[in-house]
């Protein structure tokens, strides 16, 4: 008769990742509390730990502080943490302007970045040699062993998927061909994903809050608009693959229409395009002359910056398109924090400032309350930095989900 069952070295993978986890989320720990928290023993805790001390993945960092209110006796808990420079990964993002490169230990802590300014003139095989001359470039200068690197992690924003030969298979992202062409010049593993999850991994503060972990949407602003959820410090399999959903989501009843998607969707009402659209109906020197002034005459000079230049300087017809697409984000932000249970929407690649940022969240609190508006921030990860969303990929899949094993 077949014999099945868990095989003794997945059984300690296992255990090192349940590990790890645990310290992921509750930063230094010690080994009694990590036994608590899983429900294993003492002992097995501390061999396991210990081995790992030994390999270099985790590292004794001290007593934990005294609790003078709760004095013990007895030797004092000598606290552990992840050895953040026990590996390094290289992560890749391509979006629609740009191929942003970069190096990071295991706390996402940049050694190298790069980056290329891509167009419409630009050719998959441009991007595919920049990825692979600059990750070699990278790994050599920073003089670290072939068994330090985890691997290259790559994101690829859905409106870029066609130019690089990304298509679905069976209702799954294949990344085969792209990883293929990636491997001819590169010597170690290549896993890719949608960029917008990645990011959203990236952005992601994978520490409990008195005890639970924080649901987390993160909304993109780019060709298309794109979500990814973040459930319980794991990125939510119905945003795997298909991040664009979200413009299909209603923020407007019987408002505008776009082919193939409902009246006063955020496709309609919330693309970039449908935005610049907006400003463009009431742009003209008459009725908005202060843009007028700031563009030159120039439709195509409308940016944030401008429209809100105008809007600070009184211009009304100007403030109320900005207030009307901002009470529709409002009305988007606070669905997703109902619908998803999310503690923290993060806004990525929407190019404002702090100022700017700080009039959106006036205009939320008004709306609907301080508590919702609290929630939103914005992303750290910027154009040179979206890379971090590929190396977040790789950490996740080839140490923390191995357990840190080689």
């Amino acid at each position: 008769m077949e014999k099945r069952g868990i095989s003794k070295l997945d059984l300690k993978r296992r255990n090192r990742m349940q590990i790890l986890r645990v310290i992921r989320e509750s930063g230094p720990i010690s080994r009694v509390d990590v036994a608590s928290a899983l429900e294993i023993t003492r002992a097995a805790v501390t061999i396991i730990t210990n081995e790992m001390i030994e390999e270099g993945v985790l590292v004794e960092i001290g007593e934990a502080p005294v609790n003078t209110e709760k004095l013990q006796k007895g030797r004092r808990k000598i606290l552990i943490d992840i050895n953040v420079n026990s590996r390094f990964a290289l992560g890749a993002t391509v979006d629609e302007k740009e191929v942003s490169i970069g190096l990071t230990n295991l706390n996402s802590e940049v050694l190298d970045k790069a980056s290329m300014v891509i167009d419409d003139r630009t050719t998959s095989k441009d991007i595919i040699n920049y990825i692979i001359k600059t990750s070699n470039e990278m790994v050599e200068n920073s003089a670290l062993t072939k068994d330090k690197i985890l691997g290259l992690g790559v994101g690829v924003v859905p409106s870029m998927w066609g130019k690089l030969k990304i298509f679905y298979k069976d209702g799954v992202l294949d990344f085969t061909n792209f990883i293929d062409k990636l491997s001819g010049g590169l010597n170690f593993e290549i896993h890719c994903g949608n960029a917008i999850g990645l990011m959203a991994l990236a952005s992601n503060d994978f520490r409990t809050q008195n005890g639970y972990q924080t649901n987390q949407a993160f909304i993109h602003n780019g060709n298309q608009v794109n979500l990814a959820i973040i459930n319980k410090n794991e990125l939510s399999a119905d945003y795997v693959s298909y991040t664009s959903t979200i413009e299909r989501y209603i923020v407007c009843p019987n408002g505008k229409s776009y082919e193939g998607y409902p009246n006063g969707s955020v496709k309609a009402e919330l693309s970039r395009t449908a935005m610049l659209n907006a400003f463009c109906e009431i742009y003209s020197k008459d009725k908005t002359p202060v843009l007028y002034e700031l563009t030159e005459g120039d439709k195509n000079a409308i940016n944030t910056d401008n429209v809100f230049m105008a809007l600070m300087r009184g211009e009304e017809t100007v403030k109320n398109v900005v207030d009307d697409l901002i009470a529709k984000y409002t009305v988007l932000i606070n669905n997703l924090a109902i619908s998803h249970f999310a503690k923290r929407i993060v806004l990525h690649n929407f190019k404002l400032n702090e100022k700017q940022f700080d009039y959106c969240k006036r205009e939320m609190i008004r709306l609907v309350s301080e508590e919702i508006a609290d929630r939103v921030v914005l992303s750290k990860l910027d154009g040179k930095n979206n890379f971090l969303g590929g190396c977040a990929l790789i950490i996740q899949d080839n140490f923390y989900v191995r357990g840190g094993m080689q």
